[in-house]
Protein backbone atom coordinates (compact mmCIF):
# COMPACT_ATOMS: atom_id res chain seq x y z
CA UNK A 1 0.00 0.00 0.00
CA UNK A 2 1.14 3.58 -0.66
CA UNK A 3 3.28 4.60 2.32
CA UNK A 4 1.74 8.09 2.26
CA UNK A 5 -1.73 6.69 2.96
CA UNK A 6 -2.59 7.04 6.64
CA UNK A 7 -5.07 4.62 8.19
CA UNK A 8 -6.55 5.08 11.65
CA UNK A 9 -8.22 1.76 12.33
CA UNK A 10 -9.60 2.91 15.69
CA UNK A 11 -11.58 5.81 14.21
CA UNK A 12 -12.01 3.93 10.90
CA UNK A 13 -10.60 6.77 8.79
CA UNK A 14 -8.15 6.71 5.90
CA UNK A 15 -6.33 9.83 4.70
CA UNK A 16 -5.07 9.86 1.13
CA UNK A 17 -1.79 11.63 0.34
CA UNK A 18 -1.77 15.28 -0.67
CA UNK A 19 0.16 15.56 -3.95
CA UNK A 20 -0.29 19.24 -4.70
CA UNK A 21 -2.59 21.69 -6.43
CA UNK A 22 -2.51 23.28 -9.86
CA UNK A 23 -2.74 26.75 -8.31
CA UNK A 24 -1.56 28.07 -4.93
CA UNK A 25 -3.78 31.15 -4.83
CA UNK A 26 -7.26 29.98 -3.86
CA UNK A 27 -9.02 33.30 -3.25
CA UNK A 28 -8.32 36.97 -2.80
CA UNK A 29 -5.22 37.34 -0.65
CA UNK A 30 -5.30 33.68 0.39
CA UNK A 31 -3.07 30.72 -0.32
CA UNK A 32 -3.35 26.96 -0.23
CA UNK A 33 -1.00 26.53 2.76
CA UNK A 34 -3.53 28.06 5.17
CA UNK A 35 -6.37 25.98 3.76
CA UNK A 36 -4.30 22.80 4.00
CA UNK A 37 -3.51 23.39 7.67
CA UNK A 38 -7.21 23.93 8.37
CA UNK A 39 -8.11 20.93 6.16
CA UNK A 40 -10.43 23.04 4.01
CA UNK A 41 -9.82 20.84 0.99
CA UNK A 42 -12.73 22.07 -1.10
CA UNK A 43 -11.12 25.48 -1.23
CA UNK A 44 -8.09 24.01 -3.00
CA UNK A 45 -8.01 23.27 -6.72
CA UNK A 46 -7.29 19.64 -7.70
CA UNK A 47 -3.87 18.32 -8.73
CA UNK A 48 -2.53 19.00 -12.23
CA UNK A 49 -3.55 15.48 -13.31
CA UNK A 50 -7.36 15.07 -13.43
CA UNK A 51 -6.85 11.30 -13.09
CA UNK A 52 -4.64 11.60 -10.00
CA UNK A 53 -7.19 10.04 -7.66
CA UNK A 54 -7.55 6.98 -9.90
CA UNK A 55 -3.79 6.43 -9.75
CA UNK A 56 -3.67 6.72 -5.94
CA UNK A 57 -6.53 4.25 -5.52
CA UNK A 58 -5.08 1.82 -8.07
CA UNK A 59 -1.96 1.52 -5.93
CA UNK A 60 -4.13 0.60 -2.96
CA UNK A 61 -5.73 -2.30 -4.82
CA UNK A 62 -2.60 -4.40 -4.40
CA UNK A 63 -3.70 -7.44 -2.41
CA UNK A 64 -6.73 -9.15 -0.90
CA UNK A 65 -5.36 -8.39 2.55
CA UNK A 66 -5.38 -4.65 1.86
CA UNK A 67 -8.87 -4.74 0.44
CA UNK A 68 -10.26 -6.65 3.43
CA UNK A 69 -8.75 -4.11 5.85
CA UNK A 70 -10.05 -1.11 3.89
CA UNK A 71 -13.56 -2.52 3.67
CA UNK A 72 -14.10 -1.73 7.36
CA UNK A 73 -13.22 1.97 7.10
CA UNK A 74 -16.08 4.46 7.41
CA UNK A 75 -14.50 7.69 6.19
CA UNK A 76 -12.06 8.60 3.42
CA UNK A 77 -10.28 11.95 3.41
CA UNK A 78 -10.08 12.55 -0.34
CA UNK A 79 -8.13 15.79 0.15
CA UNK A 80 -8.50 18.06 -2.91
CA UNK A 81 -8.87 15.30 -5.51
CA UNK A 82 -11.69 15.25 -8.04
CA UNK A 83 -13.68 12.09 -8.80
CA UNK A 84 -14.01 10.33 -12.13
CA UNK A 85 -16.09 7.25 -12.94
CA UNK A 86 -13.00 5.08 -12.49
CA UNK A 87 -12.09 6.59 -9.12
CA UNK A 88 -15.67 6.03 -7.98
CA UNK A 89 -15.49 2.40 -9.11
CA UNK A 90 -12.30 1.92 -7.10
CA UNK A 91 -13.81 3.77 -4.12
CA UNK A 92 -16.79 1.40 -4.17
CA UNK A 93 -14.43 -1.58 -4.33
CA UNK A 94 -12.08 -0.43 -1.58
CA UNK A 95 -14.41 1.38 0.82
CA UNK A 96 -17.94 -0.14 0.81
CA UNK A 97 -18.51 0.98 4.43
CA UNK A 98 -17.97 4.73 3.93
CA UNK A 99 -20.65 6.97 5.42
CA UNK A 100 -20.20 10.12 3.35
CA UNK A 101 -19.17 11.13 -0.15
CA UNK A 102 -18.93 14.26 -2.24
CA UNK A 103 -19.77 14.19 -5.95
CA UNK A 104 -18.32 17.28 -7.61
CA UNK A 105 -17.53 18.37 -11.14
CA UNK A 106 -17.97 17.17 -14.70
CA UNK A 107 -15.60 14.19 -14.87
CA UNK A 108 -18.16 11.80 -13.41
CA UNK A 109 -21.33 10.35 -14.89
CA UNK A 110 -24.25 8.32 -13.61
CA UNK A 111 -22.14 5.19 -14.11
CA UNK A 112 -19.74 6.34 -11.40
CA UNK A 113 -22.57 7.23 -9.02
CA UNK A 114 -24.12 3.82 -9.65
CA UNK A 115 -20.95 2.08 -8.42
CA UNK A 116 -21.28 3.97 -5.13
CA UNK A 117 -25.04 3.52 -4.78
CA UNK A 118 -24.80 -0.25 -5.23
CA UNK A 119 -21.72 -0.92 -3.09
CA UNK A 120 -21.73 1.78 -0.41
CA UNK A 121 -25.04 1.11 1.28
CA UNK A 122 -24.08 2.58 4.67
CA UNK A 123 -23.90 6.14 3.36
CA UNK A 124 -25.32 8.79 5.68
CA UNK A 125 -24.33 12.04 3.97
CA UNK A 126 -24.12 12.75 0.23
CA UNK A 127 -23.32 15.94 -1.62
CA UNK A 128 -23.82 16.77 -5.31
CA UNK A 129 -22.06 19.99 -6.21
CA UNK A 130 -22.30 21.31 -9.80
CA UNK A 131 -22.28 17.94 -11.59
CA UNK A 132 -23.40 19.03 -15.05
CA UNK A 133 -23.25 15.52 -16.53
CA UNK A 134 -25.82 14.13 -14.10
CA UNK A 135 -29.57 13.89 -14.55
CA UNK A 136 -30.53 14.16 -10.89
CA UNK A 137 -33.88 12.39 -11.31
CA UNK A 138 -32.11 9.26 -12.54
CA UNK A 139 -29.33 9.65 -9.97
CA UNK A 140 -31.69 9.82 -6.99
CA UNK A 141 -33.55 6.71 -8.17
CA UNK A 142 -30.32 4.76 -7.63
CA UNK A 143 -30.58 5.41 -3.89
CA UNK A 144 -34.22 4.30 -3.56
CA UNK A 145 -33.40 1.02 -1.81
CA UNK A 146 -34.20 -0.40 1.61
CA UNK A 147 -30.55 -0.12 2.68
CA UNK A 148 -30.30 3.57 1.83
CA UNK A 149 -33.71 4.18 3.38
CA UNK A 150 -32.33 2.80 6.64
CA UNK A 151 -29.03 4.70 6.61
CA UNK A 152 -29.23 7.95 4.64
CA UNK A 153 -29.54 11.09 6.75
CA UNK A 154 -28.87 14.03 4.48
CA UNK A 155 -28.36 14.90 0.80
CA UNK A 156 -27.16 18.29 -0.32
CA UNK A 157 -27.70 19.37 -3.94
CA UNK A 158 -26.27 22.46 -5.60
CA UNK A 159 -26.56 22.67 -9.39
CA UNK A 160 -24.85 26.03 -9.78
CA UNK A 161 -28.27 27.65 -10.13
CA UNK A 162 -29.64 28.50 -6.65
CA UNK A 163 -33.27 28.70 -7.80
CA UNK A 164 -33.14 25.31 -9.53
CA UNK A 165 -31.38 23.72 -6.56
CA UNK A 166 -33.93 25.13 -4.14
CA UNK A 167 -36.99 24.16 -6.21
CA UNK A 168 -35.96 20.59 -7.00
CA UNK A 169 -38.51 18.06 -5.68
CA UNK A 170 -36.93 14.84 -4.48
CA UNK A 171 -39.89 12.88 -3.09
CA UNK A 172 -40.95 11.53 -6.49
CA UNK A 173 -37.59 9.77 -6.79
CA UNK A 174 -36.74 9.18 -3.11
CA UNK A 175 -40.07 8.96 -1.28
CA UNK A 176 -38.43 8.72 2.15
CA UNK A 177 -36.60 12.05 1.70
CA UNK A 178 -37.94 15.62 1.87
CA UNK A 179 -36.54 19.14 1.61
CA UNK A 180 -35.86 21.02 4.79
CA UNK A 181 -37.22 24.56 4.51
CA UNK A 182 -34.80 25.70 7.19
CA UNK A 183 -31.43 24.59 5.79
CA UNK A 184 -32.24 23.64 2.19
CA UNK A 185 -30.92 20.08 2.39
CA UNK A 186 -32.88 16.89 1.76
CA UNK A 187 -33.39 14.77 4.86
CA UNK A 188 -34.63 11.30 5.72
CA UNK A 189 -38.13 11.72 7.14
CA UNK A 190 -37.79 8.47 9.07
CA UNK A 191 -34.69 9.69 10.91
CA UNK A 192 -35.68 13.25 11.71
CA UNK A 193 -37.11 12.46 15.13
CA UNK A 194 -33.94 10.62 16.16
CA UNK A 195 -31.22 13.15 15.37
CA UNK A 196 -30.96 16.94 15.17
CA UNK A 197 -29.14 17.04 11.85
CA UNK A 198 -30.32 20.44 10.67
CA UNK A 199 -27.48 22.93 11.10
CA UNK A 200 -28.48 26.48 10.35
CA UNK A 201 -27.82 30.07 11.21
CA UNK A 202 -27.71 32.39 8.24
CA UNK A 203 -25.08 34.80 7.01
CA UNK A 204 -25.85 38.39 7.96
CA UNK A 205 -24.83 41.39 5.86
CA UNK A 206 -22.41 42.70 8.47
CA UNK A 207 -20.17 39.65 8.02
CA UNK A 208 -21.23 37.46 10.92
CA UNK A 209 -23.58 34.52 11.30
CA UNK A 210 -26.91 35.20 13.00
CA UNK A 211 -26.71 32.06 15.14
CA UNK A 212 -23.52 32.86 17.02
CA UNK A 213 -22.09 36.16 15.78
CA UNK A 214 -19.00 34.48 14.36
CA UNK A 215 -17.67 35.11 10.85
CA UNK A 216 -16.61 31.45 10.72
CA UNK A 217 -19.27 28.88 11.71
CA UNK A 218 -18.14 25.76 13.52
CA UNK A 219 -19.28 23.45 10.73
CA UNK A 220 -18.55 23.52 7.02
CA UNK A 221 -21.83 21.81 6.27
CA UNK A 222 -24.18 24.78 6.48
CA UNK A 223 -24.35 28.52 6.90
CA UNK A 224 -24.40 28.17 10.67
CA UNK A 225 -23.75 26.01 13.71
CA UNK A 226 -27.10 25.79 15.50
CA UNK A 227 -28.55 22.29 15.57
CA UNK A 228 -32.24 21.42 15.44
CA UNK A 229 -34.73 19.20 13.59
CA UNK A 230 -35.44 19.53 9.89
CA UNK A 231 -38.82 20.92 8.90
CA UNK A 232 -40.98 20.88 5.78
CA UNK A 233 -43.10 23.78 7.02
CA UNK A 234 -42.61 27.02 5.07
CA UNK A 235 -40.32 29.40 6.95
CA UNK A 236 -37.96 32.20 6.09
CA UNK A 237 -34.97 30.19 4.86
CA UNK A 238 -31.55 31.28 6.07
CA UNK A 239 -29.40 29.15 3.77
CA UNK A 240 -27.10 30.98 1.39
CA UNK A 241 -26.39 28.58 -1.47
CA UNK A 242 -23.17 30.40 -2.28
CA UNK A 243 -21.66 29.03 0.92
CA UNK A 244 -19.18 26.16 0.45
CA UNK A 245 -21.46 23.43 1.78
CA UNK A 246 -19.72 20.14 2.45
CA UNK A 247 -20.09 17.23 4.82
CA UNK A 248 -20.29 17.71 8.59
CA UNK A 249 -16.70 18.79 9.16
CA UNK A 250 -15.74 20.76 12.26
CA UNK A 251 -13.48 23.68 11.44
CA UNK A 252 -10.36 24.45 13.47
CA UNK A 253 -10.64 28.22 13.88
CA UNK A 254 -7.09 28.45 15.23
CA UNK A 255 -5.78 27.33 11.85
CA UNK A 256 -8.44 28.82 9.58
CA UNK A 257 -7.79 32.49 8.87
CA UNK A 258 -9.46 32.36 5.46
CA UNK A 259 -12.81 33.79 4.47
CA UNK A 260 -15.32 31.01 4.95
CA UNK A 261 -17.47 31.87 1.94
CA UNK A 262 -14.97 30.78 -0.72
CA UNK A 263 -15.11 27.42 -2.45
CA UNK A 264 -12.87 26.35 -5.31
CA UNK A 265 -14.10 27.14 -8.81
CA UNK A 266 -13.39 24.14 -11.00
CA UNK A 267 -13.76 26.08 -14.25
CA UNK A 268 -10.14 27.13 -13.74
CA UNK A 269 -9.18 23.46 -13.65
CA UNK A 270 -11.16 22.62 -16.77
CA UNK A 271 -9.46 25.44 -18.67
CA UNK A 272 -5.99 24.11 -17.80
CA UNK A 273 -6.92 20.48 -18.45
CA UNK A 274 -8.43 21.33 -21.85
CA UNK A 275 -5.26 23.19 -22.85
CA UNK A 276 -3.14 20.22 -21.79
CA UNK A 277 -5.32 17.81 -23.76
CA UNK A 278 -5.00 19.95 -26.89
CA UNK A 279 -1.23 20.03 -26.47
CA UNK A 280 -1.08 16.26 -26.06
CA UNK A 281 -3.08 15.59 -29.24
Amino acid sequence: MNSNVFIDENSKIVELPYIGTMEDDISEGSNADIAIKAKLWLKILPPEDPNALEKVLEKMVSSKENIEKLKLLEKVDFKNYIHTDESLRLTALLFPSIQQINFEGNFLTIRGVEYIAKSCQKLKFIEFYICENLNMENVFRLFNTEEHKMNLRRIFLFTGQPTLSRNFSIEEYLPFMARCERCGSFFNKRKNEEETLCLYGGYANHGAYRCCGSDKPSYLSTSGCQSTYHTTSPISSTLDLNDPNTMFTIVDHQKNTLLYRDRRALHKSYEKWNIKRQQDQ
